[in-house]
Parts: structure tokens; sequence; C-alpha cells
């Protein structure tokens, strides 16, 4: 699985507050891709119009308790979804990996490193639960006290606060940078695994739309699309045989050419002719 630290892309959609795409709302569409907050799914949906540009696609942004949910519901057909989620019926395949990081005022003393470990983290306050994976273990290994009471469950919330001077914020790189300020900064931390995103749909889920989208994800290309595969042609078979049969050569021949007269054979009746003249002149010399 491949690491995607930043998913910057030149497509650009317009998502609303609420995470739905307005322009696709009148029209029933074809398909309707759920995307976890931070996840960029521009480059695939400018891929699907460029395609199917009569078939709407609509695109409506999910928070990390709600991707199983619009799944299970049918409110989305396919989801690109940040673990953890519970997988039990869904389909999934690995896209890439983000880095977690801290989000922290700018100018405080996390920002004099170029990344971090959680023991750095001890003495600050979490303003909202990490979005990250490995977080609880890390806290219980390093004795962190219980955390007091997020104070928000909101990332774009909580950054606002940090810049404050409040705390900081534990999350994925691509919701740190969805939401970047100029009076914060954030740094990797190092000792806490890479969170996994997914390409989730239900199993029982099967639909030619569903087919085309989960193609453009992958990288298969328009011509090697399973809905326009072509039929394969068969191999031309080898013309039958004429029916004229080819003589064997005669003994002492060689093939194709005619008996006894292979080019060898006649540079040597040649040589030999050439040879018999000579001798024939010499024996008349003597005999003068």
């Amino acid at each position: 699985m491949d690491r995607q630290d930043d998913q910057g892309d030149d497509s650009h959609v317009d998502i609303d507050a609420d995470g739905v795409d307005r322009d696709a709302e009148a029209v029933t569409p074809a398909l309707t891709v759920a995307f976890a907050r931070g996840v960029n799914p521009g480059k695939w949906a400018r891929i699907w119009n460029e395609r199917r540009p009569d078939d709407e696609l609509r695109l409506v942004r999910v928070d990390l308790d709600e991707q199983r949910e619009v799944l299970r519901s049918g409110a989305a057909d396919v989801a690109l979804v940040r673990v953890p989620i519970d997988t039990e019926g869904l389909n999934t395949i690995a896209l890439f990996e983000e880095l977690p990081v801290v989000v922290f005022a700018k100018g405080a003393a996390l920002g004099e490193h170029d990344e971090v470990e959680t023991a750095a983290l001890a003495e600050e306050q979490l303003i909202m639960a990490p979005l990250v994976l490995g977080w609880a273990d890390q806290a219980d290994a390093l004795g962190f006290a219980e955390p007091a009471t997020p104070l928000t469950s909101d990332p774009e919330a909580a950054i606002e606060l940090a810049a404050s001077e409040v705390g900081i914020v534990v999350v994925p790189q691509s919701v740190a940078r969805l939401h970047q300020r100029k009076d914060v900064e954030y740094r990797p931390i190092v000792d806490l695994p890479p969170v996994p995103v997914l390409l989730a749909w239900r199993r029982d889920r099967e639909d030619e739309a569903l087919e085309e989208f989960i193609g453009i994800v992958r990288g298969r290309t328009a011509n090697s699309s399973r809905r326009s595969a072509p039929a394969e042609t068969p191999a031309t078979p080898p013309p039958p045989p004429s029916g004229k049969r080819r003589k064997a050569p005669k003994a002492g021949s060689t093939p194709g050419t005619a008996a006894g007269t292979s080019r060898g054979a006649q540079l040597a009746a040649r040589k030999a002719k050439q040879e018999a003249l000579a001798r024939e002149r010499r024996k008349k010399r003597k005999g003068r």
C-alpha cells in the first residue's frame, strides 16, 4: 500500500459545509460517493465526468463515526474511508496511508523539531479525541493521565482552538492540511502508525456504475474497463494442405535439386574433367 502524505491534486470539487455536492442534488445520481474528511476525491470525480458526462456523481463528506452507516443505510454506494472502520459485510481496497500529525499554535515549543514523539505531548491539553491509530496504546504505555473531556469533536473547530493556544490536535495529515491556518503548525508523530485509507462498498451491492468507479480508482483506463472489454477474436487457422504430395528425393541427391546435380557435385565433375584434360595435354607434349 502506498503512503500518500500529500494529496495535492489540480482537480477541485466544491463541497458545502455539510459535505454535499449541491450541483448534483437536484438530479438523481448514477452513483453516490462518500469520503472521509480530508480525503480528496477530486481526481477520480474528474475522470468519471470525462468518461460519463451524462451520469451524475454525488459526493458526500462524512466524519469517522458516519463512515459505515452511510454504506449500511444505502445513503452512499461506495466510500473513501479512513481506518478504523468495521469492515464486516464490506469489500475494501487499500489505497494509501496518511501520516499522523500534531497541530499546535505557531511559535510553540513543539515546532522546534521537524518531527515529534508521543512522549513530547504528555503535558499538552488534547482539544479533541485523536483521529489516529495507536494513540490509546501509546498513552497507556507512557502513563498518560486520562484526558480531560474533549472541548469539541469537530476538527476544524479544534484547530481553531489550537491556534488560540488552548491545546493540541492529533489528526491525519490530510485533515491538518484541509483546515490549515497561518497561525498554526503541525509536525509528524513518528512513533504512531500510519492511517490507512480504503475504498469500501457493501458486498451485496453490484452494478455497472459501481464497477466503473472502482475501476477508475484502481487506475483502469477506459479501454480496459470491464464493461467495455472487447470480445476475444479467434486466431486465424493455418491454410489447409494443397493435396499434392512432394516426391521424395532420389538417393544421392540433395533436397530441392535434381538427382546428382547439386552445386557441389557440379563443381567436382568440372574439376575432374579439367584435370583429365590437363593429363592428356602433358602426355601429348611428352610424345613429341
